[in-house]
């Protein structure tokens, strides 16, 4: 316990100075703010590798103490997983399918971050996920069975259905429950997406009509998850947020070498961020900010 509190401190102080995100402690589970003992330790790395065996998709679970803790400053818990599953590359490069669930214990708040694969739909699975199996648990105050029952319904609600290739709607599997109960968490992810997208990656937004209420109030922002090059195109991601209706809409797009997108936005200075230490189990997966949040 000494030995872990130790490694999380120097973590930490290595994370202030050099304003970075902290190097993961495992490809499976990183319990920076020490809240599991071995024998739940042992137990959820066993799920995730299960996990990851059974479906090809890396789930990671992370847990901090605090995010000032990390030099998160008033990032938010949505914009640190972002940028923490970017930093680590998580899931596959291939398929962008990757899943990190974090934890932060001081502020009783919990974020489920999807990779750039999957469809806006799948934000509010993640948030259904959240409030159906996670969640209790924590307000309960058991977070490994939070932990534990999440990775069973992430990879029943979310991993399944993505693998599969099935249209799917918020509810499918899901126990019926009340439709606004989905609001907040979908307006929220249309908020961040829509507001400021953490990254390394310029971000360009125009407001337009709204395709379901008709209103000036879509916000459209466009987002390079994926530079081109010379050989190979990129790729790109539309976010569609109305604030009127709550409207929200994902696509991506090829991005060629010399569109103008790719000029604009092409700078030789500025790269992906690096994965630290111990990233040998990460694929290189990328997340452009979808998912839910959810407080306990």
């Amino acid at each position: 316990m000494f030995l872990r509190s130790l490694a999380v401190a120097l973590t930490l102080a290595t994370s202030a100075a050099a304003q970075t995100f902290p190097d993961p402690l495992s490809d499976t589970l990183s319990d920076f703010a020490d809240v599991l003992d071995a024998t739940e330790e042992g137990r959820i790395t066993r799920l995730l590798a299960d996990t990851r065996t059974a479906t090809g998709v890396q789930v990671v679970v992370v847990t901090v103490p605090g995010l000032d803790a990390y030099g998160a400053g008033t990032m938010g818990i949505e914009s640190y997983a972002k940028g923490l599953f970017n930093a680590w590359g998580v899931g596959g490069a291939d398929r962008n399918d990757g899943i990190l669930m974090l934890l932060d214990i001081q502020g009783r708040e919990a974020r489920i971050a999807l990779g750039a694969g999957y469809d806006p739909v799948y934000d509010g699975r993640a948030a259904r996920v959240l409030s159906t199996a996670v969640l209790p648990a924590l307000r309960d105050g058991q977070i490994a069975g939070g932990i534990e029952a999440g990775i069973a319904s992430a990879r029943d609600r979310l991993i399944a259905p993505f693998l599969a290739g099935q249209p799917v709607t918020v509810t499918d599997g899901f126990p019926e429950e009340a439709a606004d109960s989905l609001l907040t968490p979908l307006l929220a992810f249309g908020g961040v997406a829509a507001v400021a997208g953490f990254g390394i990656w310029r971000t360009r937004r125009n407001r337009v009509t709204c395709p379901n209420c008709g209103a000036a109030t879509l916000e459209r922002s466009r987002e390079i998850i994926e530079r081109p090059t010379r050989s190979e195109p990129g790729m790109g991601l539309q976010h569609l947020t109305c604030s009127a209706c709550g409207f929200i809409d994902r696509k991506s797009y090829p991005i060629s070498w010399n569109s103008s997108e790719a000029r604009r936005d092409r700078d030789p200075t500025k790269g992906r961020n690096d994965r630290g230490g111990g990233g040998g189990g990460f694929g290189g997966g990328r997340s452009s900010g979808g998912g839910a949040t959810g407080k306990w």
